[in-house]
């Protein structure tokens, strides 16, 4: 279903929303998977996104001190954010909520419908918006409507020449389901996938269905990181090599147009 935040001056989304975001840069900020040397690792996830448009973060990471450090390590400037994106209510996505808080006050942060959640953003003096079902953010950025897992959860799309590069937290209500929402109400197929796929010891044969359900979907790009399990990346890495893409803390993907 396509509509609005609560309380959001900005654009609903829609099918008719065909601008694309243009250049779109994706920074891992925080994972509990090493990447680039140098930098910290801590369970939990923290992506930064840029478009020419906008710039924002999907989830924070569990600790304030790990974010700041590998950001300021990456060369991203927090101070910068216009907006962040929680996936869902959970403690290793919103612990650096803080951090974020002291940078920026009344800082937007969408979320999924969670009480406890709103309460704890706005304890902050952070701004929450609530998403109910799917919004456009910024020129060709959106908010995918909030599915059950428990908890609720919402994905990150961005429209790019390519297709849709999809953000995920944990995929509690499943990651196939995360992105065939975006697909069904973008009527765009996905282009890169990126996030926790929650599959750590999660049976082969699970991984197996996963895998081929986001490639019959359209999926080129496939980085399980967070919670996604050892199990998944090495099956895709075998399997399908050419849509397999290692990440972790540090990883850096720029998509033109």
């Amino acid at each position: 279903m396509l509509g609005r935040a609560s309380n959001v001056p900005e654009k609903h989304a829609g099918n008719e929303s065909r601008e694309y975001a243009g250049y779109v840069r994706l920074v891992v900020l925080v994972d509990n998977n090493p990447y680039k040397e140098g930098l910290e690792t801590a369970w939990g996830l923290a992506v930064y996104l840029e478009t020419g448009q906008t710039k924002l973060l999907f989830d924070t990471g569990p600790d304030p001190g790990v974010l700041e450090r590998n950001a300021e390590k990456l060369g991203i400037d927090l101070s910068k954010i216009d907006f962040i994106v929680i996936s869902h209510p959970h403690g290793d996505h919103t612990g650096g909520l803080k951090l974020l808080s002291s940078i920026k006050p009344g800082l937007r942060v969408y979320i999924p419908p969670d009480r406890s959640l709103k309460n704890y953003v706005q304890s902050l003096g952070l701004e929450p918006i609530q998403v109910n079902s799917t919004v456009e953010v910024a020129k060709g950025v959106f908010v995918v409507e909030p599915l059950y897992g428990p908890p609720v959860e919402e994905a990150l799309a961005v429209k790019t020449s390519k297709g849709l590069a999809i953000l995920v937290g944990c995929s509690h209500p499943g990651v196939v389901n995360l992105v065939n929402q975006a697909v069904r109400d973008l009527g765009m197929k996905p282009y890169l996938v990126l996030g926790g796929f929650h599959m750590f010891g999660a049976p082969l044969q699970d991984i197996k269905e996963v895998a081929s359900r986001l490639v019959e979907i359209g999926a080129e790009k496939i980085y399980p990181i967070h919670c996604s399990g050892d199990t998944i990346r090495n099956y895709l890495a075998n399997s399908y090599k050419d849509k397999y893409g290692d990440g972790g803390a540090g990883l850096e993907i720029d998509i033109q147009g």
